[in-house]
């Protein structure tokens, strides 16, 4: 019986972490229309932020997506004068992204648009509360790294 019990519990909290990430991410979607920001140039965006210099093959990984689908939004990134892709100084087959001076608007609404849910979502958590669940969830995304046992 407490196998059962722990079993339910474990399940509901995987569905609830998914059900909490399609909300925040619906959430932050609806703040960013008028901002003319999908919700994957916003993730696009934060990925080329935090790995700048990035191959478009390493972006692809990063995305979860093909190297074409990937190619076409880099494409209508640099459309929008947020990005710039440069040729490898090593070789000029590969190249590199890189932020362009049209992000900080991006940025910077994607910033203040981040506080407010921020303040929606977490406001009435104690801080140590959201340290908890953050380091449990952390712990949660390196176990999603190993190779499966079975």
């Amino acid at each position: 019986m407490r196998d059962d019990t722990s079993l339910n519990a474990q399940s509901s909290l995987l569905y609830v972490i998914h059900e909490v990430s399609r909300l925040i991410s619906t959430r932050f979607d609806q703040s960013m229309v008028r901002h003319r920001i999908t919700h994957v140039q916003w993730w696009a965006m934060m990925h080329i932020g935090e790995n700048e210099g990035a191959t478009q093959s390493e972006f692809a990984n990063l995305m979860q997506m093909g190297r074409a689908p990937a190619g076409k939004l880099l494409e209508r990134l640099e459309q929008k004068g947020w990005i710039e892709r440069r040729s490898d100084a090593a070789d000029n087959r590969v190249r590199r992204i890189y932020l362009a001076e049209g992000a900080t608007p991006v940025f910077e609404a994607m910033t203040i648009e981040a506080r407010v849910l921020f303040s929606d979502l977490l406001g009435n958590l104690p801080g140590d509360e959201v340290v908890g669940l953050l380091e449990g969830l952390l712990k949660i995304k390196q176990n999603l790294g190993k190779p499966l046992d079975h």
